[in-house]
C-alpha cells in the first residue's frame, strides 16, 4: 500500500472528510489532496501531523497490521484485541516490579 492509500484508508476508516482531517493535522486541505492522490509526498513533519490527527503514532502507521488506537479509556480497556490486552498487563507488571510494588512472578 503507498503512503497516499494508507492515509485515504485510515482516515475513511476514522470516518473523517479530507476536510477534517487537514483541520485536524493543521495542514491545508489542498496540500491532503495532493498527497492523497500521489501529487505530492508528505515530509516526515506533515506525516507526523497526519498520524497525530488520526490518532496513531509514526510506526502504526507503517505497520502492515490494523491499527489499534492505543488512545483508549480506561473504560474502553475491555474492548482491546486480547493481545493488546496481555501487552497492558505485562507493562502493569514490569511497573509494579521497577518500582518495588510487587515482586516479579515467576510464570510469566
Amino acid at each position: 500500500m503507498t503512503t497516499a492509500e494508507r492515509i485515504i484508508h485510515l482516515r475513511k476508516k476514522k470516518g473523517y472528510s479530507t476536510n477534517k482531517l487537514s483541520q485536524l493535522a493543521e495542514i491545508g486541505q489542498a496540500t491532503l489532496r495532493e498527497i492523497e492522490i500521489g501529487e505530492k509526498s508528505p515530509n516526515i513533519i506533515t506525516l507526523e501531523k497526519i498520524c497525530n490527527a488520526l490518532q496513531i503514532s509514526l510506526s502504526d502507521f507503517f505497520a502492515e497490521d490494523d491499527i489499534v488506537d492505543t488512545r483508549q479509556n480506561d473504560d474502553e480497556i475491555d474492548n482491546l484485541p486480547d493481545h493488546v490486552k496481555k501487552e497492558l498487563d505485562l507493562a502493569r507488571e514490569f511497573i509494579l516490579y521497577k518500582y518495588g510494588i510487587k515482586k516479579a512472578s515467576a510464570d510469566k
